[in-house]
C-alpha cells in the first residue's frame, strides 16, 4: 500500500495578531502541526502495511521532519501558498500534489477543527471515497480495516483504495520521537514543489462569510452542601421543564 499523510496544512487562529486599529496581521502566521497530525501519521503508517511506503505532504516551510520522524520515508513540501489561502485552494493544491505522486492507495489527513472543510473537499477533488472520524486503520489480508467513531460507539469498516481517511486525535501523543529520531528524520529525502506549478487551473471561488455555533443550553447548579434542598430544587426544575 502506498500512503500519503498530510501534516502542517492548517493555520492556528490563535497565532493571528489584531492590531490596535482593528486590522488583522497575518505576517507571522504559517501552517502548523495540528492536534490530530500525529495520529494521521500513525494511521498512514499502519494503513500502508509493513511493506508499504508512506510519503509526508505539507504546506509548511522550515522543519518538515514531523512525518519523517514518525515513520514516513520521504516528505514533499508545497511552498508559495499564502497563509490566507481559502479551504478550496488548500484542498486543490494538496489534490494536485497527490495526483503527481502516481498510484496512491490511501491519503490520511487530520479533520482539523481549524479548517474542517478541507478533508472532504480533498476527497471530492480526488474523486475518492472519504471516511471521516477515523480512529485507526490496519492493512490485513489485502484489505484496509478501518475503525471510525459512530455516535457514542465505533464502527468497523472494510474498504479498498483509493480512499481518503480523516482522523481526529482523542488524546495527546503518548510516544513523541526523541531528538535522535528527529535528527535522523531530517536526513530523509525532501522534495519541494511550488504552488503555482500545481495550480495551473483556476480554483472555484470559496468564501467563508461566518461561522455559527449552536446555542448552548444553560446549566443549572444546585448547592450540594444541602442534599435535601438540592434534590428539591432538581425535582422542581424537572417539573418546570415538563419531564414529569
Amino acid at each position: 500500500m502506498k500512503s500519503v499523510v498530510v501534516f502542517k496544512w492548517a493555520i492556528d487562529p490563535r497565532d493571528i495578531r489584531v492590531n490596535a486599529d482593528g486590522s488583522v496581521d497575518w505576517s507571522a502566521v504559517s501552517p502548523w502541526v495540528g492536534d490530530d497530525d500525529y495520529l494521521a501519521v500513525q494511521v498512514a503508517c499502519s494503513a500502508s502495511g509493513q511493506e508499504g511506503e508512506v510519503t509526508g505532504l505539507t504546506l509548511a516551510g522550515g522543519d518538515v521532519a514531523f512525518a519523517a520522524a514518525r515513520g514516513a520515508q520521504r516528505t514533499v513540501a508545497i511552498e508559495g501558498l499564502p497563509a490566507t489561502a481559502d479551504a478550496m485552494t488548500v484542498a486543490k493544491a494538496l489534490a494536485e500534489a497527490i495526483h503527481s505522486f502516481g498510484d496512491v492507495d490511501v491519503v490520511v489527513i487530520g479533520d482539523s477543527a481549524w479548517e474542517p472543510s478541507v478533508p472532504v473537499m480533498l476527497g471530492g477533488l480526488l474523486g475518492w471515497t472519504t471516511v471521516m472520524a477515523v480512529d485507526e486503520a490496519k492493512f490485513e489480508g489485502g484489505k484496509l480495516h478501518v475503525t471510525r467513531r459512530f455516535g457514542t460507539g465505533t464502527q468497523e469498516l472494510c474498504v479498498s483504495g483509493p480512499i481518503v481517511l480523516g482522523v481526529a486525535a482523542k488524546r495527546e501523543e503518548e510516544n513523541k520521537p526523541g531528538m535522535r529520531a528527529v535528527i535522523t528524520a531530517r536526513k530523509k529525502p525532501v522534495t519541494t514543489i511550488q504552488a503555482d506549478e500545481l495550480m495551473k487551473e483556476s480554483v472555484p471561488a470559496f468564501t467563508l462569510h461566518s461561522t455559527h455555533l449552536p446555542e448552548a443550553t444553560p446549566s443549572r447548579l444546585f448547592d450540594g452542601e444541602d442534599p435535601d434542598g438540592a434534590v428539591s430544587q432538581l425535582v422542581q426544575a424537572l417539573q418546570a421543564d415538563g419531564v414529569f
